[in-house]
Formats: structure tokens, C-alpha cells, sequence
């Protein structure tokens, strides 16, 4: 029967039909010693005589497993069927160390997520070094990355499942317990990937409260890709809020809660105002974007095209003088002061602190005008229509030129709020909310 015999830096194999031995170095290099003789077959026949006697010697290695060695069978076989002439080998056999290595750690890498099944929902367990972790850190962390990437972070079980509701559309929702997971609108959470991990662990920046049990990255969303019901939002009442260059984020998160409670057709935002998915403007607002309209960054020629052609705009008065006084007098008072054109801060501030910031303006961008002239108009008469927008001022720079010229062209007023002496003003959200729901109390007496 005929053999078959091919060597190969110093290791030797022959392939028989019921036998396989393969030898050490040392072994072959005692056989190459041995001169051959001129017949071929006889050479051979001693050869594997010799082989056979000497591979009962006991291997340097030690034995293997009955699947190692069928697969040890399998290699020497492709290797003696390779022609003689074909020098291309595989890397298992030149280095078999590094192959069995870098082949162990591409099984680990390639390993399939383990899910787990709770009820109708998958989720996976979250390792140490789990990716979506740090990428979780790294954009509660960065302002930037999240709008670069188009995505926002929503805290807790309450504000998570308004957003979907609203038709918001969640990536990934990291959360510690699957009871609270199972709060969720389930028919919502089929393209979002589910991952439970201890939230208490990951340090996500002072910004964030760390002590929640679920937190979502949201795809940032679309006021045309939201709906919001009447059955849970209520009717919405003809009354518009314009933010203007409001610039403290807990103040404008207040003021659009104060506006989703009183039932406003929208908010709009001009584009001096804090971002509107801010962490902080979204902790505020307690699920406030996802109940109205809200369009941010807006010019003020956009602010128009956003309003019905009949809506009369009116401007919040920060004066602090009586009502006495201006009804005897019938004069209208000219503001002198940035803080005159909005809201400004409820903590003492000194006539000094005003006129240092004014000359401050004054120095950048020329000296403050007066604006158009508007009648000023207490708050508790009547003041709405048939569609009313009201704008409220920021507290560091107040009302912009652009919203006193729009309230003149639409016939507006200044909304008196009457205080005390000594009471330098209420802040943002508080004549927000005094205004929105007299202008609520108005419309629903008609």
C-alpha cells in the first residue's frame, strides 16, 4: 500500500490509511542521518519501520483530548495533500500560539449580547466596561456631542414616558429595576435598546441627578413629528407665549410649565434664549415640552409667520410704581434702565449695579433707546381677543426692541403687574405664570 511522507521544517508526517504519527525534531533529525538507499519502496518500508518503533517512545507532550486529536488529523491532512510545490501556508501553521490567541480573543469580541426576556421586552445586563456606558457619561457631560449628534437626555420614569407618548423616539434606555421598565409604554420601546445597569454607579456630572433609576437618550425631537392629544393635554386655549432672550434655564423650564398648565396654544422662543432641551430647562419644565408646542431659536420675523394674522401682542411692564400714580397722572413712563424692559432677578440689586450695566451696553453697542411707546395697561382688565400672545422679557437684558416694535404694530399694551414699594420685581416665571392665567381667567368668562 502505497505512503505517503511529507516534511516540513523539521516535522514529519505520514499519512497512512488507519495511521498518522506525527514525531518530535529530535526524531526526525536521527532519521535524516540515515543515508538512503537506492531503492525507493525498500527506504520507505524502513523508514516507517523505524517510525513505528520509535513512536513508541513516550511523546514529549502530553497526550490529547479525542477532539484535539481529530482536529490535529484534519491539519496533518490538508498539509500532506498540499502539493510540494505550493509554498502558501495557513498562519495556524507557522504560528499556532499567536493564531489560537488572537482567535480566542475575536470570539470574545464577535460573543453575541445575552438577552434577557421579561414579558414582551429584551434587555441586556450592562458589563464594567460596557460602552454604551461612557457614551451615556459622555453625552450627559457635553452640550456640544448632544447637538452634533442630534440627542437628548430625559431623567426619570414620569418624563421618559411623556416623551413617548408625545412620539418621541427613544435609542437607548438605561435602567435599574424592571419593574419600573415595565411602567413604560411597552408597544413604544420595540426600536430602542434596553440596558440595565446600577445608575447610582455611574457618575454622569453634577448637572444630572444621579439618584434616578432610568435614563434615556432621545432622539432630539420635531415639533412636526410630535402629537399632542387634547384627551391628555387638554384644550388648548388662543393664547401664545414669547420668550424673549430668556437666558437662565431654570427660569424658562418654570415659565413652560407655568404655560402647559394654563393651557397655551404654543410657546415660541427667540434666538437669544437658552436651549430649550438644556438639562436643566428640561428638569424644570416636568414634562412641559411634551405637552404644547414649543419652536425654539426663532427670528422674529419667523415669531410672526408662527402667529395667526389676528393675534394682538402684548408686553409685560416691569414697573413698580402704584397704581395711584399712574392713573392720576395718564402719562406713560418711559423705561431708562435695562431692567425697565423685562424681569429682572428677585435678590437685591442697587440703582448703581443698574447704571453700571447700562453704561456697560452703552460702551458695545451705543446708547440704549427708549422704543416705541406702548400704553400701559393693568394686567386684570381685559386684554385678550380672539388670539393673544403675550411676551415676557429676560432678566438680564429684558425686552428687545423687536418685541416692543411687534406689539405696537398689533395695537398691544404693556401689562402692568402692581407691588409694593421696595419690591425691585418678580422674576421671569412669576409674571409668566400671574399673566397666563388671567389671560386663562379672561377666555374662559367669554
Amino acid at each position: 500500500m502505497a505512503t505517503l511522507m511529507w516534511c516540513m521544517r523539521g516535522v514529519c508526517t505520514i499519512l497512512k490509511p488507519t495511521l498518522t504519527v506525527r514525531t518530535s525534531n529530535r526524531y526526525v533529525r536521527t532519521v535524516r542521518r540515515r543515508p538512503p538507499t537506492t531503492s525507493s519502496s525498500s527506504s520507505v518500508e524502513e523508514m516507517e519501520d523505524s517510525i513505528i518503533l520509535k513512536s513508541e517512545v513516550k511523546p514529549e507532550h502530553p497526550a490529547c483530548s479525542p477532539s484535539a486529536l481529530e482536529s490535529m488529523l484534519q491539519t496533518n491532512h490538508r498539509n500532506v495533500c498540499q502539493k510540494p510545490g505550493d509554498t502558501t501556508r495557513t498562519v495556524s501553521e507557522s504560528h499556532p500560539e499567536k493564531t489560537t490567541s488572537k482567535q480566542a480573543s475575536r470570539a470574545l469580541s464577535s460573543r453575541p449580547p445575552c438577552f434577557h426576556q421579561v414579558g414582551s421586552l429584551r434587555y441586556e445586563k450592562a458589563q464594567p466596561d460596557d460602552k454604551r456606558v461612557s457614551r451615556l457619561v459622555n453625552l450627559a457631560r457635553s452640550k456640544k456631542l448632544r447637538e452634533q449628534q442630534g440627542k437628548i437626555l430625559l431623567e426619570g420614569r414620569r418624563l421618559i414616558s411623556d416623551a413617548l407618548d408625545a412620539g418621541a423616539s427613544p435609542l437607548t434606555i438605561f435602567f435599574s429595576t424592571v419593574e419600573r421598565l415595565q411602567e413604560l409604554p411597552v408597544s413604544k420601546l420595540t426600536q430602542a435598546s434596553l440596558v440595565k445597569v446600577k445608575l447610582e454607579d455611574v457618575r454622569l456630572g453634577p448637572d444630572l441627578n444621579t439618584a434616578l433609576d432610568m435614563i434615556a437618550i432621545v432622539k432630539r425631537p420635531e415639533v412636526s413629528q410630535m402629537s399632542f392629544s387634547e384627551e391628555k393635554c387638554g384644550k388648548a386655549l388662543p393664547l401664545t407665549l414669547i420668550c424673549d432672550n430668556v437666558r437662565d434655564p431654570g427660569n424658562l423650564g418654570a415659565t413652560l410649565r407655568c404655560a402647559a398648565a394654563a393651557g397655551c396654544h404654543s410657546v415660541l422662543l427667540s434666538a437669544g434664549c437658552v436651549d430649550v432641551w438644556d438639562s436643566k430647562v428640561l428638569r424644570a419644565a416636568m414634562g412641559a415640552h411634551f405637552r404644547l408646542p414649543i419652536i425654539p431659536s426663532l427670528s422674529w420675523s419667523d415669531i410672526q409667520r408662527h402667529l395667526p394674522p389676528t393675534t394682538t401682542v402684548h408686553v409685560a411692564d416691569n414697573s413698580s410704581s402704584s397704581m395711584t400714580q399712574l392713573e392720576l397722572s395718564g402719562t406713560l413712563q418711559r423705561q431708562k434702565k435695562a431692567g425697565d424692559y423685562g424681569w429682572v432677578s428677585s435678590r437685591h440689586i442697587s440703582r448703581k449695579v443698574y447704571y453700571e450695566d447700562e453704561d456697560e451696553e452703552d460702551k458695545v453697542g451705543g446708547s440704549r433707546q427708549a422704543g416705541p411707546v406702548l400704553e400701559t395697561q393693568p394686567y386684570h382688565m381685559s386684554w385678550t381677543g380672539s388670539h393673544t400672545a403675550i411676551v415676557i422679557g429676560g432678566e438680564t437684558h429684558g425686552l428687545s426692541q423687536e418685541a416692543l416694535q411687534l406689539a405696537k404694530e398689533t395695537r398691544g399694551w404693556r401689562l402692568l403687574i402692581p407691588m409694593v414699594r421696595g419690591v425691585d420685581s418678580l422674576n421671569a416665571a412669576m409674571a409668566a405664570s400671574v399673566l397666563l392665567f388671567e389671560g386663562r381667567r379672561q377666555l374662559s368668562a367669554k
